[in-house]
């Protein structure tokens, strides 16, 4: 039977987008205002992620973590509101590749 791989790209705005609407959506705290600069696999564990926010008003940089699982739900949500389809049954994950956050996509 065919598979299907479907990998959908995010530029680091919609990626703070996408966190700042679930953490909205679930009713938990917000990220600080801010622009991704990076993110990164944490090395002590594998299942969370850093996103390294700086403010352009006032310098200041901030580290958050986040699951893997939480970004995963966050872009999903993201697409929704975008008009891409996700089929439910297919297995998610996050990749973080050169730099680029990536929503995988196995069906």
């Amino acid at each position: 039977m065919p598979k299907e791989d479907r990998r959908i790209i995010f530029s680091y705005d919609e990626v703070y987008k996408a966190i700042y609407t679930l953490a909205i959506q679930k009713d938990l705290k917000k990220p600080p205002a801010g622009m991704v600069k990076s993110l990164s696999e944490r090395k002590d564990d594998e299942t969370q992620i850093t996103i390294v926010l700086e403010n352009p008003a006032d310098q200041t940089k901030n580290k958050l973590h986040y699951s893997r699982d939480f970004l995963a739900a966050a872009l999903m949500v993201f697409c929704r509101g975008a008009g891409i389809p996700i089929p439910k049954s297919g297995r998610k994950s996050v990749m973080l590749i050169d730099g680029e956050v990536i929503l995988r996509v196995q069906i």
